[in-house]
């Protein structure tokens, strides 16, 4: 595993490795990419790609007119939602909250409901514990990075990217191959990973 960082950077960089925090304010920043990516793949024109890969459909609880996608995955499930994203298991899971654009740990035993996230069902305190809790979500958006490579081909995620930067008042993340590298970091060793404006590195 390698990564390169620009000289003038190093130092910013090595003081942010350790923090749980500022790496999870990093992977929040992700999300918001990630989720448009997802909405791509939900229409793409060959048919949900959601579906092809295992997930169920089913209308949100929540708000109107929206639906939740759920796949069994880890001795819990993925549920991703165009509000929210996260792995659910007994008692708790992650959960990204797109309107509050953070990273939380759930500790409802029952999955959220789109747009009613209670402040007792969640804590916001970015440490290892969450950072556990984040692993078996990890797990699964890289399996899926693989899994859509094979379903759509690498041309496809590239075009989500660019057409992410396209749009107004936005700012694209890492491109898709550098973001996976990130990802696959911040799961396995998040103390030896720098900020992700300071990574150009592969794994």
């Amino acid at each position: 595993m390698m990564y390169l960082m620009n000289d003038s950077s190093t130092q910013t960089a090595l003081q942010a490795r350790t923090s749980i925090g500022v790496l999870m304010r990093d992977l929040a920043a992700a999300f918001n990419q990630q989720m448009f990516f997802w909405g791509r793949d939900a229409i793409h024109p060959s048919g949900s790609l959601f579906l092809k890969s295992g997930f169920r459909k089913r209308p949100s609880e929540g708000l109107q007119g929206t639906s939740c996608y759920t796949l069994p995955w880890k001795n819990g499930i993925i549920e991703l939602h165009g509000s929210h994203a996260g792995w659910f298991g007994n008692g708790g899971g992650f959960l990204f909250v797109r309107p509050l654009g953070r990273c939380v740990r759930w500790l409802n035993e029952n999955t959220p409901v789109p747009g009613k996230w209670l402040a007792n069902d969640y804590q916001t305190s970015a440490d290892e514990s969450l950072h556990e809790m984040a692993i078996p979500f990890l797990d699964w958006w890289l399996d899926h990075e693989q899994t859509l490579e094979r379903l759509a081909g690498r041309a496809y995620r590239q075009e989500c990217h660019r057409l992410f930067g396209k749009l107004p008042k936005t700012r694209p993340w890492l491109a898709p191959q550098e973001a996976v590298n990130w990802i696959t970091i911040l799961r396995d060793e998040p103390s030896t990973l720098p900020r992700a404006k300071h990574f150009t590195g592969t794994v």
